[in-house]
Protein backbone atom coordinates (compact mmCIF):
# COMPACT_ATOMS: atom_id res chain seq x y z
CA UNK A 1 0.00 0.00 0.00
CA UNK A 2 1.55 3.37 -1.05
CA UNK A 3 0.56 6.40 0.84
CA UNK A 4 1.07 9.91 -0.38
CA UNK A 5 0.31 13.05 1.74
CA UNK A 6 0.72 16.64 1.09
CA UNK A 7 2.91 19.01 2.80
CA UNK A 8 2.78 22.50 2.21
CA UNK A 9 5.92 24.49 2.49
CA UNK A 10 7.24 27.77 1.92
CA UNK A 11 10.62 27.60 0.14
CA UNK A 12 13.38 30.32 0.62
CA UNK A 13 16.50 30.49 -1.91
CA UNK A 14 18.87 32.83 0.09
CA UNK A 15 21.79 34.68 -1.66
CA UNK A 16 24.59 35.38 0.94
CA UNK A 17 27.53 37.82 0.71
CA UNK A 18 30.10 39.85 1.84
CA UNK A 19 31.14 43.25 2.27
CA UNK A 20 32.91 42.76 -0.87
CA UNK A 21 29.83 41.46 -2.59
CA UNK A 22 31.53 38.16 -2.66
CA UNK A 23 29.27 34.86 -1.91
CA UNK A 24 29.73 33.64 1.03
CA UNK A 25 30.72 29.35 1.78
CA UNK A 26 30.06 27.33 4.49
CA UNK A 27 26.93 28.36 6.32
CA UNK A 28 25.00 25.73 8.33
CA UNK A 29 21.36 25.37 9.26
CA UNK A 30 21.84 26.91 12.71
CA UNK A 31 23.49 30.05 11.36
CA UNK A 32 20.20 30.95 9.77
CA UNK A 33 16.90 31.92 11.25
CA UNK A 34 13.40 33.03 9.29
CA UNK A 35 10.66 34.00 10.55
CA UNK A 36 6.47 34.24 8.65
CA UNK A 37 4.96 37.68 9.76
CA UNK A 38 7.45 37.88 12.65
CA UNK A 39 6.51 34.61 14.08
CA UNK A 40 9.40 32.19 14.49
CA UNK A 41 9.63 29.62 11.97
CA UNK A 42 11.38 25.55 12.15
CA UNK A 43 13.59 25.21 9.08
CA UNK A 44 12.08 21.80 7.74
CA UNK A 45 15.29 21.43 5.38
CA UNK A 46 18.39 22.79 4.53
CA UNK A 47 20.39 22.23 0.98
CA UNK A 48 24.05 24.39 0.14
CA UNK A 49 23.89 24.97 -3.86
CA UNK A 50 27.54 25.67 -4.80
CA UNK A 51 28.15 27.30 -8.42
CA UNK A 52 31.46 25.04 -8.66
CA UNK A 53 29.54 21.64 -7.95
CA UNK A 54 29.36 20.05 -11.20
CA UNK A 55 26.41 17.08 -12.60
CA UNK A 56 27.00 13.87 -14.04
CA UNK A 57 28.12 14.03 -17.17
CA UNK A 58 29.06 11.26 -19.58
CA UNK A 59 32.80 12.17 -19.80
CA UNK A 60 35.54 13.10 -22.58
CA UNK A 61 36.16 9.57 -23.14
CA UNK A 62 32.59 7.96 -23.46
CA UNK A 63 31.93 5.93 -26.45
CA UNK A 64 30.51 7.96 -29.24
CA UNK A 65 26.70 7.08 -29.75
CA UNK A 66 25.38 6.13 -32.67
CA UNK A 67 23.70 8.33 -35.54
CA UNK A 68 20.00 9.84 -34.04
CA UNK A 69 21.05 7.99 -30.46
CA UNK A 70 20.57 9.95 -27.70
CA UNK A 71 21.03 9.75 -24.18
CA UNK A 72 19.68 12.63 -21.27
CA UNK A 73 23.29 12.76 -19.87
CA UNK A 74 25.02 15.64 -20.97
CA UNK A 75 28.93 15.37 -22.35
CA UNK A 76 30.41 17.60 -20.18
CA UNK A 77 29.47 18.81 -16.58
CA UNK A 78 26.68 21.37 -16.13
CA UNK A 79 27.24 24.14 -13.03
CA UNK A 80 24.84 26.15 -11.52
CA UNK A 81 21.07 26.71 -11.58
CA UNK A 82 19.02 28.02 -14.62
CA UNK A 83 19.76 31.41 -16.27
CA UNK A 84 17.38 33.16 -18.81
CA UNK A 85 19.27 35.91 -20.61
CA UNK A 86 15.97 38.26 -21.21
CA UNK A 87 17.16 41.06 -23.70
CA UNK A 88 14.53 43.96 -23.69
CA UNK A 89 15.01 45.76 -26.99
CA UNK A 90 11.37 47.55 -26.57
CA UNK A 91 12.43 49.63 -23.54
CA UNK A 92 16.88 49.89 -24.55
CA UNK A 93 17.35 52.77 -26.72
CA UNK A 94 18.92 52.23 -30.14
CA UNK A 95 22.52 53.04 -29.24
CA UNK A 96 22.76 50.83 -26.20
CA UNK A 97 21.26 48.33 -28.41
CA UNK A 98 24.41 48.28 -30.27
CA UNK A 99 26.83 48.71 -27.10
CA UNK A 100 24.53 46.14 -25.13
CA UNK A 101 24.68 43.29 -27.50
CA UNK A 102 28.59 43.81 -28.17
CA UNK A 103 29.11 43.23 -23.90
CA UNK A 104 26.94 40.82 -23.77
CA UNK A 105 28.43 38.67 -27.05
CA UNK A 106 32.01 39.12 -24.79
CA UNK A 107 30.15 37.35 -21.86
CA UNK A 108 29.00 34.64 -23.73
CA UNK A 109 32.61 33.82 -25.05
CA UNK A 110 34.03 33.90 -21.79
CA UNK A 111 31.29 32.49 -19.20
CA UNK A 112 31.96 29.84 -17.18
CA UNK A 113 31.86 26.22 -18.49
CA UNK A 114 28.65 24.12 -17.99
CA UNK A 115 26.59 27.40 -17.39
CA UNK A 116 23.30 26.90 -19.24
CA UNK A 117 21.26 30.02 -20.34
CA UNK A 118 18.40 30.40 -22.46
CA UNK A 119 17.68 33.85 -24.55
CA UNK A 120 14.25 35.84 -24.79
CA UNK A 121 14.21 38.37 -27.01
CA UNK A 122 11.50 41.17 -26.85
CA UNK A 123 10.85 43.23 -30.46
CA UNK A 124 7.63 43.15 -31.94
CA UNK A 125 6.97 40.09 -29.79
CA UNK A 126 8.72 38.32 -26.92
CA UNK A 127 10.44 35.75 -28.71
CA UNK A 128 12.74 32.57 -27.18
CA UNK A 129 16.13 32.77 -29.43
CA UNK A 130 17.62 29.87 -27.96
CA UNK A 131 16.71 27.34 -25.54
CA UNK A 132 18.48 26.21 -22.59
CA UNK A 133 22.20 24.93 -23.81
CA UNK A 134 25.86 25.83 -22.37
CA UNK A 135 26.99 25.57 -25.57
CA UNK A 136 29.27 29.18 -26.36
CA UNK A 137 28.56 28.62 -29.70
CA UNK A 138 24.59 28.35 -29.91
CA UNK A 139 24.14 31.05 -27.67
CA UNK A 140 26.96 33.50 -29.41
CA UNK A 141 24.93 32.56 -32.76
CA UNK A 142 21.87 34.02 -31.35
CA UNK A 143 22.67 37.14 -31.08
CA UNK A 144 25.48 37.19 -33.53
CA UNK A 145 24.88 40.14 -36.23
CA UNK A 146 26.88 38.26 -38.69
CA UNK A 147 24.25 35.34 -38.13
CA UNK A 148 20.88 36.96 -37.31
CA UNK A 149 18.31 35.01 -36.15
CA UNK A 150 14.45 36.12 -37.87
CA UNK A 151 13.73 37.73 -34.16
CA UNK A 152 16.84 39.12 -33.35
CA UNK A 153 17.47 42.33 -35.72
CA UNK A 154 20.77 44.46 -35.82
CA UNK A 155 18.92 47.57 -34.59
CA UNK A 156 15.08 47.84 -33.62
CA UNK A 157 14.50 50.73 -35.08
CA UNK A 158 10.94 50.50 -33.36
CA UNK A 159 11.37 50.47 -29.73
CA UNK A 160 9.71 54.31 -28.91
CA UNK A 161 6.30 52.51 -31.24
CA UNK A 162 5.45 48.68 -29.69
CA UNK A 163 5.23 48.80 -25.98
CA UNK A 164 7.97 51.20 -24.79
CA UNK A 165 7.32 52.41 -20.72
CA UNK A 166 3.74 50.66 -20.96
CA UNK A 167 3.61 48.65 -17.90
CA UNK A 168 1.14 46.03 -19.02
CA UNK A 169 3.62 44.82 -21.78
CA UNK A 170 6.47 44.51 -19.20
CA UNK A 171 3.43 42.83 -17.53
CA UNK A 172 2.87 40.20 -19.98
CA UNK A 173 6.43 39.63 -20.84
CA UNK A 174 7.22 38.63 -17.52
CA UNK A 175 4.09 37.03 -16.91
CA UNK A 176 5.03 34.78 -20.23
CA UNK A 177 8.35 34.02 -18.81
CA UNK A 178 6.96 33.08 -15.59
CA UNK A 179 4.45 30.62 -17.37
CA UNK A 180 7.67 29.13 -18.98
CA UNK A 181 9.75 28.66 -16.25
CA UNK A 182 6.88 27.41 -13.70
CA UNK A 183 7.25 23.31 -13.39
CA UNK A 184 10.70 23.38 -14.38
CA UNK A 185 12.51 22.21 -11.00
CA UNK A 186 14.97 24.25 -9.04
CA UNK A 187 15.99 28.04 -9.33
CA UNK A 188 15.64 29.93 -12.15
CA UNK A 189 17.72 33.06 -12.48
CA UNK A 190 16.39 36.09 -14.95
CA UNK A 191 18.71 38.41 -15.85
CA UNK A 192 16.74 40.99 -17.26
CA UNK A 193 18.92 43.69 -19.65
CA UNK A 194 16.88 46.70 -21.09
CA UNK A 195 17.63 50.25 -20.25
CA UNK A 196 14.38 51.00 -18.54
CA UNK A 197 12.13 48.71 -16.34
CA UNK A 198 8.47 50.20 -16.50
CA UNK A 199 6.72 48.23 -14.11
CA UNK A 200 5.60 50.95 -12.25
CA UNK A 201 5.72 48.65 -8.89
CA UNK A 202 4.96 51.79 -6.65
CA UNK A 203 1.97 54.13 -7.04
CA UNK A 204 1.43 56.98 -8.85
CA UNK A 205 -1.46 59.41 -9.82
CA UNK A 206 -3.29 58.12 -13.11
CA UNK A 207 -2.40 54.75 -13.08
CA UNK A 208 -5.42 52.22 -13.38
CA UNK A 209 -6.69 50.80 -10.20
CA UNK A 210 -5.71 47.29 -10.60
CA UNK A 211 -2.03 47.70 -11.99
CA UNK A 212 -0.07 47.31 -8.78
CA UNK A 213 -2.12 44.39 -7.61
CA UNK A 214 -1.25 42.76 -11.23
CA UNK A 215 2.37 43.73 -11.02
CA UNK A 216 2.64 42.61 -7.55
CA UNK A 217 1.27 39.03 -8.24
CA UNK A 218 3.36 38.71 -11.25
CA UNK A 219 6.16 39.38 -9.01
CA UNK A 220 4.88 36.78 -6.22
CA UNK A 221 4.68 34.26 -9.14
CA UNK A 222 8.01 34.50 -10.41
CA UNK A 223 9.19 34.19 -6.87
CA UNK A 224 6.88 31.49 -5.81
CA UNK A 225 8.26 29.34 -9.29
CA UNK A 226 11.42 29.94 -7.56
CA UNK A 227 12.94 33.03 -10.43
CA UNK A 228 14.85 35.37 -8.96
CA UNK A 229 15.37 38.59 -11.14
CA UNK A 230 18.51 40.40 -12.04
CA UNK A 231 17.90 43.72 -13.69
CA UNK A 232 20.81 45.01 -14.94
CA UNK A 233 21.11 48.47 -16.42
CA UNK A 234 22.70 49.33 -19.60
CA UNK A 235 22.64 52.72 -19.40
CA UNK A 236 25.99 52.75 -17.48
CA UNK A 237 27.12 55.46 -15.36
CA UNK A 238 24.53 58.47 -16.49
CA UNK A 239 26.22 62.04 -16.40
CA UNK A 240 23.94 64.90 -16.39
CA UNK A 241 20.25 62.41 -16.81
CA UNK A 242 17.44 63.89 -18.31
CA UNK A 243 14.45 65.54 -16.11
CA UNK A 244 15.88 66.08 -12.28
CA UNK A 245 17.86 63.93 -10.58
CA UNK A 246 15.96 63.99 -7.44
CA UNK A 247 18.33 64.13 -3.95
CA UNK A 248 21.82 64.47 -6.07
CA UNK A 249 23.77 67.27 -6.72
CA UNK A 250 23.53 69.34 -9.71
CA UNK A 251 25.57 67.64 -12.95
CA UNK A 252 26.45 65.36 -10.20
CA UNK A 253 25.79 61.83 -12.90
CA UNK A 254 24.84 58.42 -11.43
CA UNK A 255 27.67 58.49 -8.42
CA UNK A 256 26.20 60.95 -6.43
CA UNK A 257 22.70 59.42 -6.33
CA UNK A 258 21.56 58.95 -3.20
CA UNK A 259 20.13 54.92 -3.76
CA UNK A 260 22.76 52.51 -3.87
CA UNK A 261 24.42 51.29 -6.78
CA UNK A 262 24.09 47.63 -7.58
CA UNK A 263 27.58 47.47 -9.88
CA UNK A 264 29.47 44.78 -9.23
CA UNK A 265 32.13 45.70 -6.78
CA UNK A 266 29.24 47.89 -4.75
CA UNK A 267 27.55 46.93 -1.43
CA UNK A 268 24.36 47.50 -2.91
CA UNK A 269 20.72 47.40 -0.05
CA UNK A 270 19.45 44.45 -0.81
CA UNK A 271 20.07 43.58 2.86
CA UNK A 272 17.93 46.41 3.64
CA UNK A 273 14.36 46.24 4.33
CA UNK A 274 12.58 46.34 1.29
CA UNK A 275 9.93 48.95 2.70
CA UNK A 276 12.89 51.30 3.14
CA UNK A 277 13.08 51.35 -1.28
CA UNK A 278 9.35 51.49 -0.96
CA UNK A 279 9.32 54.53 0.74
CA UNK A 280 12.12 55.88 -0.92
CA UNK A 281 10.79 55.53 -4.63
CA UNK A 282 7.30 57.06 -3.67
CA UNK A 283 9.04 60.12 -2.68
CA UNK A 284 10.39 60.23 -5.90
CA UNK A 285 7.93 59.33 -7.89
CA UNK A 286 5.62 62.11 -9.78
CA UNK A 287 9.32 64.13 -9.97
CA UNK A 288 10.34 64.13 -13.26
CA UNK A 289 13.09 62.09 -14.95
CA UNK A 290 14.12 60.73 -11.27
CA UNK A 291 17.03 58.41 -11.76
CA UNK A 292 16.63 57.85 -8.06
CA UNK A 293 13.19 56.34 -8.94
CA UNK A 294 14.15 54.63 -11.30
CA UNK A 295 17.35 52.88 -9.65
CA UNK A 296 14.81 52.05 -6.87
CA UNK A 297 12.46 49.86 -9.01
CA UNK A 298 14.99 48.18 -10.20
CA UNK A 299 16.39 47.26 -6.84
CA UNK A 300 12.70 46.69 -5.46
CA UNK A 301 12.24 43.97 -8.63
CA UNK A 302 15.69 42.20 -7.55
CA UNK A 303 14.87 42.19 -3.76
CA UNK A 304 11.60 41.42 -4.11
CA UNK A 305 12.15 38.15 -6.08
CA UNK A 306 15.65 37.01 -4.00
CA UNK A 307 18.17 38.62 -7.08
CA UNK A 308 19.88 41.53 -7.31
CA UNK A 309 20.25 45.03 -9.50
CA UNK A 310 22.82 46.38 -11.16
CA UNK A 311 23.48 49.68 -12.53
CA UNK A 312 25.63 52.91 -12.52
CA UNK A 313 27.97 50.48 -14.46
CA UNK A 314 29.89 51.02 -17.40
CA UNK A 315 31.71 47.23 -17.62
CA UNK A 316 27.90 45.29 -18.67
CA UNK A 317 30.18 41.98 -18.91
CA UNK A 318 31.38 42.14 -15.56
CA UNK A 319 27.80 42.78 -14.48
CA UNK A 320 26.93 39.89 -16.19
CA UNK A 321 29.49 37.28 -14.62
CA UNK A 322 28.46 38.78 -11.18
CA UNK A 323 25.02 37.82 -11.40
CA UNK A 324 25.55 34.27 -13.02
CA UNK A 325 28.38 33.85 -9.99
CA UNK A 326 25.90 35.50 -7.20
CA UNK A 327 22.76 33.29 -8.57
CA UNK A 328 24.58 30.03 -8.67
CA UNK A 329 25.82 30.42 -5.00
CA UNK A 330 22.86 29.99 -2.50
CA UNK A 331 21.26 28.73 0.64
CA UNK A 332 17.51 26.65 -0.16
CA UNK A 333 15.47 26.80 3.36
CA UNK A 334 12.32 25.63 4.18
CA UNK A 335 9.29 25.49 6.07
CA UNK A 336 5.75 24.91 6.85
CA UNK A 337 3.62 27.52 7.49
CA UNK A 338 1.24 27.77 10.17
CA UNK A 339 -1.76 29.77 8.29
CA UNK A 340 -4.41 28.17 6.12
CA UNK A 341 -3.61 28.41 2.43
CA UNK A 342 -6.51 29.35 1.85
CA UNK A 343 -6.45 32.69 3.65
CA UNK A 344 -5.73 35.15 0.59
CA UNK A 345 -3.33 36.81 1.99
CA UNK A 346 0.41 38.03 1.77
CA UNK A 347 2.69 36.85 3.94
CA UNK A 348 6.23 38.52 5.47
CA UNK A 349 8.92 36.78 5.38
CA UNK A 350 12.23 37.20 6.96
CA UNK A 351 15.77 35.79 6.98
CA UNK A 352 18.65 36.98 9.69
CA UNK A 353 22.17 34.96 9.99
CA UNK A 354 23.11 35.03 13.86
CA UNK A 355 26.92 35.56 12.69
CA UNK A 356 28.73 38.16 10.81
CA UNK A 357 27.93 41.23 8.63
CA UNK A 358 26.65 39.78 5.38
CA UNK A 359 24.19 40.97 2.42
CA UNK A 360 20.92 38.85 2.48
CA UNK A 361 18.97 38.57 -0.80
CA UNK A 362 15.89 36.49 -0.47
CA UNK A 363 12.16 36.65 -1.47
CA UNK A 364 10.76 39.43 1.22
CA UNK A 365 7.29 37.58 1.18
CA UNK A 366 4.43 34.80 -0.36
CA UNK A 367 1.05 35.72 -1.20
CA UNK A 368 -2.05 33.03 -1.46
CA UNK A 369 -3.54 34.69 -4.42
CA UNK A 370 -3.52 33.07 -8.14
CA UNK A 371 0.34 33.03 -9.32
CA UNK A 372 -0.37 33.91 -12.76
CA UNK A 373 -1.57 37.67 -13.51
CA UNK A 374 -4.07 37.75 -16.41
CA UNK A 375 -2.96 40.51 -17.54
CA UNK A 376 -1.39 38.74 -20.20
CA UNK A 377 -4.76 37.10 -21.06
CA UNK A 378 -6.43 40.16 -21.29
CA UNK A 379 -4.23 42.31 -23.21
CA UNK A 380 -2.44 39.37 -25.09
CA UNK A 381 -3.44 41.02 -28.87
CA UNK A 382 -2.59 44.18 -27.45
CA UNK A 383 0.50 43.75 -26.64
CA UNK A 384 1.49 41.12 -30.00
CA UNK A 385 3.47 38.87 -27.47
CA UNK A 386 2.67 35.80 -28.31
CA UNK A 387 2.01 32.32 -26.23
CA UNK A 388 4.50 29.32 -25.34
CA UNK A 389 2.38 27.36 -26.33
CA UNK A 390 2.38 23.89 -23.85
CA UNK A 391 2.35 20.62 -26.18
CA UNK A 392 0.16 18.49 -24.31
CA UNK A 393 -2.15 17.79 -20.94
CA UNK A 394 -0.17 15.34 -19.02
CA UNK A 395 -1.50 16.50 -16.33
CA UNK A 396 1.44 16.15 -14.08
CA UNK A 397 5.10 17.96 -13.76
CA UNK A 398 6.31 16.30 -16.86
CA UNK A 399 4.04 18.75 -19.05
CA UNK A 400 6.36 21.78 -18.10
CA UNK A 401 9.37 19.71 -18.92
CA UNK A 402 8.15 19.27 -22.38
CA UNK A 403 8.31 22.84 -23.60
CA UNK A 404 10.57 23.57 -26.32
CA UNK A 405 13.79 25.01 -25.22
CA UNK A 406 13.44 23.67 -21.71
CA UNK A 407 16.41 22.24 -19.98
CA UNK A 408 17.57 18.46 -20.40
CA UNK A 409 16.25 16.55 -17.31
CA UNK A 410 18.72 13.22 -15.97
CA UNK A 411 16.81 12.30 -12.66
CA UNK A 412 15.61 9.30 -14.82
CA UNK A 413 18.22 8.24 -17.24
CA UNK A 414 17.35 6.67 -20.72
CA UNK A 415 18.33 6.75 -24.34
CA UNK A 416 16.29 7.49 -27.34
CA UNK A 417 16.93 6.71 -30.81
CA UNK A 418 15.17 8.68 -33.19
CA UNK A 419 14.18 8.36 -36.71
CA UNK A 420 12.55 8.76 -39.60
CA UNK A 421 9.99 6.38 -41.08
CA UNK A 422 10.10 6.29 -45.62
CA UNK A 423 9.43 9.62 -47.48
CA UNK A 424 7.83 12.49 -46.91
CA UNK A 425 4.39 12.45 -47.93
CA UNK A 426 0.90 14.55 -48.69
CA UNK A 427 -1.54 13.82 -45.60
CA UNK A 428 -4.16 12.49 -45.38
CA UNK A 429 -7.50 14.12 -44.11
CA UNK A 430 -7.02 12.32 -41.12
CA UNK A 431 -3.72 13.01 -40.66
CA UNK A 432 -4.33 16.54 -40.96
CA UNK A 433 -7.66 16.30 -38.00
CA UNK A 434 -4.78 15.53 -36.06
CA UNK A 435 -2.47 17.98 -36.95
CA UNK A 436 -5.31 20.70 -36.52
CA UNK A 437 -6.00 20.28 -32.95
CA UNK A 438 -2.38 21.31 -32.11
CA UNK A 439 -0.85 24.69 -31.11
CA UNK A 440 0.48 25.47 -34.22
CA UNK A 441 -2.68 25.02 -36.33
CA UNK A 442 -5.12 26.91 -33.91
CA UNK A 443 -6.80 29.65 -35.86
CA UNK A 444 -9.66 32.28 -35.00
CA UNK A 445 -12.96 31.29 -36.01
CA UNK A 446 -16.23 32.33 -35.61
CA UNK A 447 -18.85 31.39 -32.46
CA UNK A 448 -20.87 28.12 -33.94
CA UNK A 449 -19.37 27.73 -37.25
CA UNK A 450 -16.59 24.91 -37.02
CA UNK A 451 -13.11 25.14 -38.11
CA UNK A 452 -12.29 25.12 -41.74
CA UNK A 453 -10.65 21.96 -42.62
CA UNK A 454 -7.11 22.66 -43.77
CA UNK A 455 -4.96 22.00 -46.74
CA UNK A 456 -3.46 19.05 -47.29
CA UNK A 457 0.41 19.78 -46.05
CA UNK A 458 3.44 17.34 -46.49
CA UNK A 459 4.48 15.47 -43.62
CA UNK A 460 7.44 13.23 -42.43
CA UNK A 461 6.84 9.99 -40.21
CA UNK A 462 9.17 9.40 -37.13
CA UNK A 463 9.62 6.69 -34.80
CA UNK A 464 11.33 6.80 -31.24
CA UNK A 465 12.50 3.53 -29.43
CA UNK A 466 13.20 4.45 -25.73
CA UNK A 467 15.54 2.33 -23.41
CA UNK A 468 14.91 2.95 -19.12
CA UNK A 469 17.12 0.75 -17.10
CA UNK A 470 17.03 2.29 -13.88
CA UNK A 471 17.91 0.20 -10.15
CA UNK A 472 15.67 1.83 -9.08
CA UNK A 473 12.89 0.12 -10.35
CA UNK A 474 12.94 -2.81 -8.88
CA UNK A 475 13.37 -1.82 -4.92
CA UNK A 476 10.11 -0.17 -5.87
CA UNK A 477 8.42 -3.46 -7.04
CA UNK A 478 9.49 -4.65 -3.89
CA UNK A 479 8.23 -2.11 -1.73
CA UNK A 480 4.76 -1.48 -3.08
CA UNK A 481 3.95 -4.79 -4.24
CA UNK A 482 3.21 -3.16 -8.13
CA UNK A 483 5.44 -2.82 -10.82
CA UNK A 484 6.31 1.01 -11.56
CA UNK A 485 4.82 2.61 -14.65
CA UNK A 486 6.46 5.20 -17.10
CA UNK A 487 5.14 7.67 -18.81
CA UNK A 488 6.54 8.63 -22.16
CA UNK A 489 6.05 11.96 -24.00
CA UNK A 490 7.14 13.38 -27.55
CA UNK A 491 6.87 16.58 -29.33
CA UNK A 492 7.45 18.43 -32.26
CA UNK A 493 7.97 21.88 -32.59
CA UNK A 494 8.54 24.52 -35.62
CA UNK A 495 11.10 27.70 -35.39
CA UNK A 496 8.68 29.99 -32.91
CA UNK A 497 8.41 27.38 -30.28
CA UNK A 498 4.52 26.08 -31.57
CA UNK A 499 3.48 22.77 -31.41
CA UNK A 500 2.82 21.08 -34.59
CA UNK A 501 2.36 17.66 -32.86
CA UNK A 502 2.58 15.30 -29.61
CA UNK A 503 1.61 12.12 -28.22
CA UNK A 504 2.11 10.72 -24.24
CA UNK A 505 1.90 6.86 -23.49
CA UNK A 506 2.44 4.49 -20.57
CA UNK A 507 4.95 1.87 -20.42
CA UNK A 508 5.54 -1.36 -18.54
CA UNK A 509 8.53 -3.56 -17.87
CA UNK A 510 9.70 -5.51 -20.69
CA UNK A 511 11.75 -8.82 -20.24
CA UNK A 512 15.60 -9.05 -21.52
CA UNK A 513 17.58 -11.74 -22.81
CA UNK A 514 19.88 -10.00 -19.85
CA UNK A 515 19.05 -11.51 -16.27
CA UNK A 516 21.46 -8.15 -15.03
CA UNK A 517 18.37 -6.13 -16.99
CA UNK A 518 15.62 -8.06 -15.76
CA UNK A 519 16.82 -7.56 -11.86
CA UNK A 520 16.88 -3.97 -12.67
CA UNK A 521 13.76 -3.41 -14.52
CA UNK A 522 14.40 -2.81 -18.09
CA UNK A 523 11.38 -0.48 -20.05
CA UNK A 524 11.26 -0.53 -23.55
CA UNK A 525 8.78 2.24 -25.85
CA UNK A 526 8.10 2.33 -29.53
CA UNK A 527 6.35 5.84 -30.53
CA UNK A 528 5.26 7.05 -33.67
CA UNK A 529 4.69 10.66 -34.78
CA UNK A 530 3.94 12.12 -38.17
CA UNK A 531 5.12 16.12 -38.07
CA UNK A 532 4.62 18.84 -41.32
CA UNK A 533 7.96 19.50 -42.24
CA UNK A 534 9.21 22.76 -40.71
CA UNK A 535 9.46 21.08 -37.68
CA UNK A 536 12.53 22.12 -36.14
CA UNK A 537 12.80 19.81 -32.98
CA UNK A 538 11.56 16.62 -31.41
CA UNK A 539 11.34 16.53 -27.15
CA UNK A 540 10.86 13.13 -25.95
CA UNK A 541 10.66 12.81 -21.92
CA UNK A 542 10.40 9.95 -19.35
CA UNK A 543 8.45 10.03 -15.91
CA UNK A 544 8.19 7.29 -13.09
CA UNK A 545 4.30 8.09 -11.97
CA UNK A 546 5.46 6.77 -8.35
CA UNK A 547 7.91 9.03 -7.84
CA UNK A 548 8.03 11.82 -10.41
CA UNK A 549 11.50 11.22 -11.32
CA UNK A 550 12.08 12.69 -15.00
CA UNK A 551 14.53 12.64 -18.10
CA UNK A 552 14.23 14.84 -20.95
CA UNK A 553 16.42 15.94 -24.15
CA UNK A 554 15.53 17.63 -27.09
CA UNK A 555 16.77 16.29 -31.04
CA UNK A 556 17.38 19.19 -33.38
CA UNK A 557 16.18 18.48 -36.93
CA UNK A 558 16.66 17.20 -39.81
CA UNK A 559 18.12 14.09 -38.64
CA UNK A 560 21.22 12.20 -40.18
CA UNK A 561 21.07 9.42 -42.39
CA UNK A 562 21.72 6.04 -41.00
CA UNK A 563 22.23 2.66 -41.73
CA UNK A 564 19.10 0.66 -42.37
CA UNK A 565 18.83 -2.05 -39.55
CA UNK A 566 20.42 0.03 -36.76
CA UNK A 567 19.65 -0.81 -33.57
CA UNK A 568 19.24 1.28 -30.51
CA UNK A 569 22.23 1.51 -28.56
CA UNK A 570 22.42 0.02 -24.45
CA UNK A 571 22.50 2.91 -21.82
CA UNK A 572 26.14 3.20 -20.67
Amino acid sequence: MTIRETVRRVIVDVMVRDSNGKPVHGLTSGDFSITEDKQPQRVLSFDVYDFDKPSISRGANAPALPPNVFVNVPSVPERGPLYVMLCDLVNTEVEDQMTARQQILKFIRSKPAGTRFAIFVTSDKLYLVQGFTEDKDLLYAALDPKSPKPHVPKIFLMGRNYGRGDPFTALDMLTHIGQYLDGIPGRKNLIWVAGSFDVNIFPRDGDPVDMQTDIKAEINALAQAQVAVFPVDVRGVIVNPAGALTGATPNGGAATVSASTGGPASTNALSSATDNMVLQAMRFEGQGGSLNSDYATEEAIASMTGGRAFFSTNDLTDALKAATEDGGNYYTLTYSPSAPMDDGRCHDISVKLDKGNYQLSYRRNYCRVPLVSTAAAEGAENSGLSALAVPMQAGDVLQANMRQGAPMVHDLVFSAHVRTEGEAVLATPAQMGQLQEQAAFFSTHRRNRPVKPLPAVKIQSYTVDYRVLDPQFRAQAGHSGKQPTLEFAVAAFDDDGKVLNGTVNDGVPEPSSQPSENKAGLFRLHQALIVPLNARSIRVGVRDRLTDRMGTLEVPLPLVREQVGQTIAPIH
